[in-house]
């Protein structure tokens, strides 16, 4: 479990702030402050990684049958040796009994064929599988028994690097003990050896001169020699790996622990994509995270190397993890304990809070049920509030047209009437006139020609005008209503027919049949006949046709 760091952001006098903070005391108790470390995103991705493991194991074990495929179809004795020295050595830091396996057919397949060359190599792998495993006597027997005379260069630096690495164990191994000390000496002189037939311009020097310069407590000069080796070297690989923890050992001296750990984390995290079993790092991890307070990780990180040291059947790491492993532990049992402990605090906090929280809810409920009743009351004056504001838009839109068209009418009317007044006077001057100068056939004339109707067509047409002028798409919005092959056909400038004018009339409110027959000089039967054939060819037979000329709207009728 990750602990987390839990901040207390309520710092307010509001009366509400104690009790927030009595419901967020149990995540305190529960949850013990820590500070994060900078290497927490490199903790996680190692998490990941070991998550991940068992996709490592599965790659090295397809590289591992690509090649006993092709060693068991191989049939050529040097080839075969080849294939056989390469699994060894994806075996020999994955799983000892594996390696020592095939190490024996080599040492077998180098003596049917007389090869001296090939036992040599063999045995020097057989020697670090020995010493990776604990098995030290054995190992050096192998090593005392290699014929060292005639030993290429690149043959003598293996042998030493065998050399070195047994007595680097073994003085692990005694660490403490007095015995520890008396390798000292041998361990240099076997680095001494390995520089001196290194190649002169091998990457690898810059290595041994860092282990020369911090096994004499050089550290800061041993840290710039290790760095410039790193670079030489692939993220994900056993070698680096190796380095990398070369270079927390050096910060551990130098008194880096952040560093430190960092290189642990990334040595651990590069073996685990090589699926390397046999390594230390992850051991040491655990040991700085148990001394960091990090129980539960490293409890969980040291479980992970020893079953990696069951894996390779190293019991040299067995023992090293064994003497770590009771302490952790221990911590790891108290830890639970605590969260045991306070897992029983809250217990009874939350009990506690239980009840505070059914008084809560019970007082909430009342509230929120008054609070109900009036959101209902609030809504329905709203609702209210709404269909009266939409009948008093409606009014004023009514309202706002009717005003519209009195002024339009009374205008144009006023003008009408001032223009017969004019007529009227012209005209009784003329019949005054005709009358004194006793011209009776004259004025017989005269008015015999107001039978035609012309001041009845001159009305309508003034109406029409009138009315087009403040409903110019009327005659549009009418055919909208109506079945396609009933419409008007009336072109722009056109005056109106008997059948419109009857709607026009209803548009302006004039609905009583009698009314328009009277406006209109003809009979109730016409009208009666026009208003129900428009009702007959309406668009929609179910709406009031009627009702929806009268919605039909003046121009400008929104200033």
């Amino acid at each position: 479990m990750i602990q987390k760091n839990i901040q207390n952001p309520y710092r307010s006098n509001d009366m509400k702030r104690p009790f927030i903070l009595f419901f967020i005391l149990p995540t305190f108790l529960f949850f013990p402050a820590t500070t994060p470390n900078n290497d927490d995103s490199l903790l996680r991705e190692l998490d990941k990684v070991l998550s991940e493991e068992q996709v490592y194991m599965t790659q090295k074990q397809e590289r591992i049958s690509h090649l006993k495929t092709r060693l068991g179809r191989e049939v050529s004795p040097d080839k075969q040796y080849e294939l056989c020295y390469t699994l060894i050595e994806e075996y020999k830091s994955y799983m000892s009994d594996s390696a020592l396996v095939y190490i024996r057919k080599n040492l077998q397949r180098a003596e049917e064929n007389n090869q001296l060359t090939w036992q040599i190599r063999a045995n020097l792998q057989y020697s670090f599988v020995l010493s990776s495993s604990g098995l030290f006597i054995d190992s050096k027997d192998v090593l005392e028994h290699i014929p060292r005379e005639g030993l290429s260069p690149e043959l003598q630096v293996e042998y030493y690097k065998c050399m070195e690495l047994l007595y680097v164990n073994i003085r692990i191994y005694q660490q403490g003990k007095t015995l520890s000390g008396k390798f000292r000496e041998k361990i240099r002189h076997y680095r001494d050896s390995i520089l001196h037939y290194l190649p002169g311009n091998s990457p690898e020097r810059l290595f041994y001169r860092y282990v020369i310069a911090y096994s004499e407590e050089r550290y800061a000069e041993s840290l710039g020699y290790l760095e410039a080796y790193i670079k030489t070297l692939h993220p994900g690989t056993h070698e680096y790996a190796k380095k990398c923890y070369g270079l927390s050992l050096v910060h551990k001296n130098l008194n880096n622990p952040d560093l430190e750990r960092k290189y642990l984390i990334l040595a651990v995290i590069s073996d685990v994509k090589d699926a390397v079993k046999e390594n230390r790092a992850l051991l040491d991890l655990a040991i700085r995270l148990y001394e960091a307070h990090d129980i539960e990780r490293a409890f969980h990180y040291i479980q992970y190397a020893l079953n990696d040291a069951n894996f390779y059947n190293a019991r040299f790491r067995y023992f090293e993890i064994s003497q770590a492993l009771p302490i952790i532990t221990e911590a790891y049992r108290q830890l639970n304990v605590r969260q045991s402990n306070r897992m029983k605090i809250l217990l009874g906090v939350f009990s506690l809070l239980f009840v505070v929280l059914l008084a809560l809810l019970i007082y909430l409920q009342k509230q929120m049920a008054a609070l109900k009743q009036a959101r209902g009351t609030l809504k329905k004056n709203n609702r209210e509030l709404e269909e009266m504001n939409d009948k008093l838009n409606s009014l004023n839109r009514k309202l706002t047209e009717a005003n519209r068209i009195k002024e339009e009418y009374v205008g144009y009317f006023l003008d009408l009437c001032s223009e017969y007044i004019g007529y009227l006077e012209s005209y009784r001057k003329m019949v005054n006139n005709k009358v004194a100068a006793k011209r009776f056939d004259e004025l017989s004339r005269m008015t015999s020609s107001l039978e035609k109707g012309n001041e009845i067509k001159e009305l309508y047409a003034n109406f029409d005008k009138a009315f087009l002028s403040i409903y110019p798409t009327f005659v549009s919005s009418l055919n909208e209503l109506l079945k396609e092959d009933e419409r008007f056909d009336i072109r722009r400038g056109d005056l109106l027919n008997t059948e419109l004018r009857i709607f026009a009339l209803i548009r302006l409110g004039i609905t009583d049949s009698s009314r328009i027959a009277s406006f209109l000089r003809c009979s109730m039967q016409t009208v009666y006949n026009y208003r129900s054939k428009i009702k007959r060819n309406s668009l929609h037979e179910q709406v009031d046709i009627e009702e929806q000329i009268k919605k039909i709207e003046s121009l400008n009728l929104h200033p």
